[in-house]
């Protein structure tokens, strides 16, 4: 089992990776979609810049909102029923 700092530093490595993965889909859908001539089409490359800074985008403020903004739960007040046996027996 990993320990909380060790999970922590997990995850802040995967939203690092995943800012990386946004700026790649920033470059496709802002740089390589305005070339003249592109391999596979320009609304391609749209689509997969949209598509690759919407999931790491996701990601991204998923992660921070479970690492930091978690609602703790509200202890209840145990309630005990009362024993109905000792009242009829006396």
């Amino acid at each position: 089992m990993s320990s909380r700092t060790e999970r922590r530093k997990k995850k802040w490595l995967y939203i690092f990776v995943s800012s990386i993965i946004f700026g790649i889909g920033y470059y496709f859908l802002n740089e390589v979609s305005t070339w003249f001539e592109v391999p596979l089409g320009v609304t391609f490359h749209v689509i997969f810049g949209c598509t690759l800074m919407a999931i790491s985008g996701i990601y991204i403020g998923y992660s921070i909102k479970k690492m930091y903004f978690t609602k703790r739960k509200k202890r209840s007040k145990r309630i005990y029923l009362e024993d109905t046996k000792d009242e009829k027996s006396k």
